[in-house]
């Protein structure tokens, strides 16, 4: 029977990285999750090396990733490829780029001329500081998150702390009433939000690097119940990563994303989804 580890080479694009679904043109996002999945895989180093070589392609001139090398305006994607770039150990100056780009990304309340200068720009709203999905956006739960993933342990300014620490506040405003957390507002229209297995195990895991006292029990108990009611492998595959980040062995997720692997070693017959459930059966991203 194929493994996972088949799966994914016979996946990749033969331009170099990955989609959401086999053969389909490559993406940023999928590209750098299955690239963290199979980075220690001596039978993947060629696929390994064809995707980095990819995703260095497609990095724009100003350090930042959009969605595929086609796409001209950098975004959330620059996350995932810096979380890649530090993690495989890339060119310094390539990391250094995108480290750049992705702490003074502006939203709409900031502008990236006001993240760039030294000085803490002055907005008293709970997510001024957050990162959008794309420049000149709203701040959101998820690209918030992988910002938080990408930028840990990078050198600090007083920009770059300030919007760590507003991102902390903002996982603490928009925790749902009952722990976790959806893709953003924890209320609507005066009624209260569930929370999400995918966004809330990203938080836990920016949590995990950066804050690990602002983890809540209701937290891990709001990601186990929907682990329950999500039959999703991608909900699966993060939320255990996400449990196992912090010491949480799930058994019965372990043997639920088992139990769904599919005959090609696939996950869904999904290069992202496959990775995310390698990922979370392993143990660290």
């Amino acid at each position: 029977m194929p493994t996972s580890l088949d799966y994914l080479i016979s996946a990749q694009h033969e331009i170099g990285g990955w989609g959401y679904s086999t053969g389909h043109q490559p993406v940023v996002e999928p590209t750098a999750v299955v690239l963290l999945t199979i980075r220690d895989e001596p039978l993947a180093k060629d696929a390994f090396q064809r995707g980095i070589n990819w995703l260095l392609q497609c990095q724009h001139q100003d350090g930042g990733w959009g969605i595929n090398e086609i796409d001209t305006e950098s975004g959330w994607q620059t996350a995932w490829a810096l979380i890649v770039m530090k993690a495989t150990n890339q060119n310094p100056n390539t990391i250094t780029r995108a480290g750049e780009w992705l702490s003074t990304v502006a939203n709409y309340q900031v502008s990236q001329q006001e993240f760039k200068k030294p000085e803490v720009p002055q907005h008293n709203e709970i997510g001024a500081l957050i990162w959008p999905w794309l420049p000149g956006q709203a701040g959101w739960i998820e690209p918030t998150a992988l910002a938080l993933l990408a930028l840990a342990g990078s050198v600090d300014t007083l920009v770059h702390t300030a919007r760590i620490n507003s991102a902390l506040e903002y996982f603490r405003y928009f925790r749902t009433a009952s722990g976790g957390w959806n893709v953003g507002n924890a209320t609507k229209l005066d009624t209260n939000i569930l929370p999400r297995a995918y966004p809330t195990a990203l938080v836990l895991m920016a949590l995990a690097g950066v804050s690990q006292k602002d983890i809540l029990p209701s937290d891990l108990t709001a990601l186990q119940q929907d682990l329950l009611c999500d039959p999703g492998m991608l909900a699966q595959g993060a939320g255990l990563l996400a449990l196992r980040v912090l010491g949480n062995n799930e058994e019965s997720v372990i043997s639920r994303l088992s139990e769904n692997q599919l005959s090609d070693g696939s996950w869904e017959h999904n290069p992202f989804v496959t990775a995310w459930a390698v990922l979370g059966l392993r143990g660290y991203l």
